[in-house]
């Protein structure tokens, strides 16, 4: 999956960069308009051993409009990759498309890295006002739709071989939703969201989690 992950993302940067254009229409429709790269943590779970990650993704499309020259409402349809972690000595246990955080003592020599790896689709509502020009302020909601996550676990085994094994098929909250804010300065920013709910429903832990991180837009 993050072969696949990684060839989408080249290809949307040389997207991003090849439709960068002023746009003046009070009404329009572009593609590849955002590109954001940060953390993910976790607000609450019960399990303390569920650890934040990655937080990749960039919006598809947006349809929009602008009701006034320095301001506009839009809606998209963003892709998002969302990495979590095990803590140390811990390990996702996945097996009948269900997973447990487990300690991995007694079961492998070593876990160099146990993750938890889940992808959504979301269709966020913006509104956007600029100040000066340069300065872009974005406050929206996204509606979300959650595929099944992929468990991954690098260990070394009893007997001192270096083992990768990828689980996926983990059942999610299908339907979820984030609040986000964006502050831009020209091209380049930073942004913040908050998932107040994402239940495995009875599959493995249940969180709410948060992301902060870099945004690269155009206009």
């Amino acid at each position: 999956m993050k072969k696949i992950i990684l060839v989408v993302a080249i290809a949307m940067l040389t997207v991003f960069g090849a439709s960068a254009q002023e746009k003046k229409d009070k009404t329009y429709v572009d593609g590849v308009t955002n590109i954001r790269i940060g953390y993910t943590g976790i607000a609450q779970c019960a399990d303390e051993n569920l650890l934040g990650g990655v937080d990749f993704g960039f919006n598809i499309i947006e349809l929009g409009v602008r009701p006034y020259d320095n301001g506009k409402i839009s809606l998209g349809v963003d892709f998002n990759l969302n990495v979590l972690h095990a803590a140390e000595n811990y390990y996702f246990n996945t097996a009948d498309h269900k997973t447990a955080l487990v300690p991995s003592l007694g079961i492998f020599n070593k876990v160099k890295s146990s993750s938890l790896d889940f992808i959504s689709f979301g269709f966020p509502l913006n509104f956007t006002s600029t100040f000066g020009g340069k300065v872009a302020l974005t406050i929206g909601a996204s509606a979300k739709i959650n595929l099944n996550a992929e468990t991954n676990v690098r260990y070394v085994s009893i007997t001192d071989d270096l083992t990768n094994t990828s689980i996926s098929g983990i059942e999610t909250s299908r339907f979820t939703y984030d609040i986000h804010i964006g502050l831009v300065y020209s091209d380049f920013g930073i942004y913040a969201s908050y998932a107040p709910m994402m239940m495995l429903k009875g599959f493995g832990p249940d969180f709410s989690y948060f992301t902060v991180g870099a945004i690269f837009t155009h206009k």
